[in-house]
Parts: structure tokens; sequence; C-alpha cells
């Protein structure tokens, strides 16, 4: 089966960010599909360009693993108006790039994969342009997700339109793809019916943490901290991250004097995160920049434990899928989430998982680690096992591969 994505954030293993569709992608041509992803040159993430210089075109390819990469060029961004003409230059780009290539090859499939819904809707005029399969994929609750984090009214005329673009999508998918566990339930209330709906949350690429690489930015991360019993964040820092909490629950443990946190990562609000813990005088804490997707496993193997803070927000009775939650499990490390039990679902069952809005019982808990080694290395076996069985990119692509041939065999029927 020839397979096109068309996600403009998609990223390779050397960039920062999640390697949602590349992981993915390299499974299927494991099992001899052709893959092939149409993403932007631009860093959505570090916010840089990461394939082309002044001298170079507007297009490239690249072949990694057997996963063809075509990447676009759009302009760099930083506020609201730029990163609009970033969206807008992607959407046409790889629209008019991707009939060029329909020339010579026509893919079977085509997801159209949100955040932004444009990136969607390029992949459904490509597929209704030569008459193949379609996939809306939703990673995002576009735009739920602005609405139930109190950023804009549902009244507010653009929400209403991506309402309708939304909607729009879902009708005209032969499969839509969520990553929340409930958002099947989402799906359903806009008047679609579940059975269209196939849920693949993200997973982790667990060769990658059986030999992490040794690497120049695990040494400086690490660097100093050789007797310490490092606690780990590795990811953005946004509002959505909710990463006020994490510094509160650290200078709880300030007094104790082994403990440290390690705070990766880079967004916007990063520095008055910073200056929140200089103000309260929190010296067991450290900031690093954000790494490549391939350092990740090397940098989370060397820390003892991991850490989550979400938010309360209607937006999460649909389920979340963060990447960092499986990278976490797959380098065996506990993790402390400061959230309300009722918003982690299942994971508040899993051993090794400690969600609690309670700093103190957190800050319990993280004591009992540290002074249990023998604790810490059965629950750090056992969220190894559980990430293994369920979130595997090994596992979530068989499960989607399964789809899409059936998929493909009722539609050629037709």
């Amino acid at each position: 089966m020839n397979i096109w994505i068309f996600n403009h954030y998609a990223i390779s293993p050397a960039s920062s960010g999640g390697t949602r569709h590349y992981d993915l992608a390299r499974e299927l041509v494991k099992s001899g599909h052709s893959v092939t992803i149409f993403a932007s040159s631009f860093n959505h993430f570090t916010r840089e360009e990461t394939i082309f210089t002044d001298t170079d075109g507007n297009y490239s390819h690249q072949i990694l693993n057997g996963v063809e990469f075509v990447w676009i060029r759009t302009p760099s961004y930083g506020g609201i108006q730029a990163r609009v003409k970033n969206i807008l230059s992607y959407s046409f780009k790889s629209y008019n790039y991707a009939l060029k290539v329909l020339r010579n090859t026509k893919p079977d499939l085509v997801i159209g994969s949100s955040v932004h819904p444009l990136a969607a809707l390029v992949g459904y005029k490509i597929s209704k342009r030569i008459n193949c399969l379609y996939y809306f994929e939703e990673r995002d609750l576009w735009p739920q997700t602005f609405v139930d984090f109190g950023k804009v009214s549902e009244k507010n005329p653009v929400v209403k339109m991506l309402y309708k673009l939304e909607k729009y999508l879902y009708t005209k998918a032969d499969r839509i793809i969520v990553l929340f566990d409930k958002a099947p339930a989402y799906v359903e209330s806009k008047g679609i019916s579940k059975e269209k709906v196939v849920y693949i949350p993200n997973g982790a690429e667990l060769n990658r943490f059986k030999t992490p690489r040794q690497t120049n930015a695990r040494e400086r991360i690490f660097k100093g901290l050789e007797n310490k019993f490092k606690i780990i964040y590795l990811g953005s820092h946004g509002i959505a991250n909710h990463l006020d909490p994490v510094i509160d629950l650290i200078e709880m443990l300030r007094e104790v004097e082994d403990i440290h946190l390690l705070m990766v990562g880079d967004g916007p609000e990063k520095e008055r995160i910073r200056l929140k813990a200089i103000e309260k005088n929190v010296r067991n804490v450290s900031f690093h920049s954000s790494v490549p997707k391939e350092d990740v496993p090397g940098i989370l193997c060397e820390a003892d434990l991991s850490i989550i803070s979400m938010k309360d927000s209607p937006l999460y009775k649909w389920g979340f899928s963060m990447n960092k939650l499986y990278d976490y499990m797959a380098a065996g490390l506990p993790v402390m989430m400061v959230a309300n039990p009722s918003t982690v679902g299942n994971f508040k069952e899993v051993r090794g998982i400690h969600a609690s809005q309670n700093l103190n019982i957190l800050s319990k808990i993280i004591m009992d680690y540290k002074n249990d080694r023998d604790k810490m290395r059965y629950d750090s076996q056992q969220l190894k096992n559980y990430v293994s069985s369920w979130y595997s990119w090994e596992k979530l692509s068989a499960q989607l591969q399964r789809v899409m041939e059936a998929d493909l065999e009722r539609y050629n029927q037709n």
C-alpha cells in the first residue's frame, strides 16, 4: 500500500518534538508499505529552519529508514500573524507539490493530520483528486482545545468556522483517527458514527530505550549530578503544561540536598517558570534547552523519577495522549502526575504512576522512592512491561494496518 501523510509539524528523530508519524511510518515500511510524509522544514518547537539554507529551493526529499519525507520550506514565525502565514504557506505549497508528484505515483491512502485543520483539508483534496481512501487524523480537538482552555469563546466567528471545517472533514473521511481514548464519544457528539473512528494513541519506540545514545547533551545536563536523586520534566514549557505546581512541589523538597529537578525543553512559559524558581530561592532545579528526539532515551534513562502536570480542564474528559508519558514509562521512570486522579483515567491504576493534586502526598511518594530503591526498580519494570504491552509503535502500527487493509479491500470492491 502506498500511503501519503500530510502533517505540517512532522519531524525526524534528529529534531525536537514528537515523532509520531515517523515512528508509525517506519513500522509500516517494515511491513512492506510505502510511506511519504509531507512536512514543513521549519520546526514549530525550536522555531528553527531545519533543512534549507538561503540558497536552497522550496522542496527537498529525504529518506530515513525507508520513510520518505518531503520537506516544504515555509516562513519562520514568532507571533500569531506570522504563524498564520506559515500555515498558509505549507497548505498551498504542499497541495501544489503533491499534484506534481501525482504525475508519477498515486497513493492508495491519504492521511490528513491536524493540529491545524488545513493540512487535513489538503489531504482530503488530494485524495478526492485521485479518488482514493482518505483518513482524517485529529491529534488535538481543534477548536475544542482552545475553547476548553478558555483561550477563545465558542461563539467566536473563527471558532464557528473551525467547528464547521471539523464536521466537514469528519463527514468526508473514510476513517477518523483519534489519539484520546474517549474521543470517539466526542466525534459521535458531532453527529458522526463511532464505527467510523479508530483510536491510535501516541506510543514509544522501545528499541531506542534498549541501547540509548551517549550524547553531549546527556553529559551536559547531568554534569555534577552523579550522586543526586534526579527528577525530570522533559517537554514543552507552555500554558497547557501547567508547570507552576512542579516548581511548588520541588520547593517543598529543597532542603533535601540530594534531590534535583531537571526541566528540559522550551516554550513561552519557560522564562517565567525559571524566574519563579529564582524568586522562591529554589536551588535544586536546573533548566535546559530542548533536545532532539533521538537523544531523549539516553537522557531519561539517566534520571530516577519523572513528572507531569495537568491543569483541570473540561478538555481532558475526552482523554489525553502525551508523548512524554510513554517515553517516561519506556525508560522505566515512575511518574508523578500533578493532576486530578479522575482526569488521568486508567493510568491511575498502573503501578508506578501516581496522580494527585495534593503536593504533600506527591512529595511523600518521592521520598519513599528515594529511600526504597527496590520499590523503584520493581515499579520501573512494571512500567516497562505496561508500555510494551499497550503502547509500542510496533503494536499500534499493526492495529492501524489491520484497519487500513480492511478498508482498502472494501473500497476496491465498491
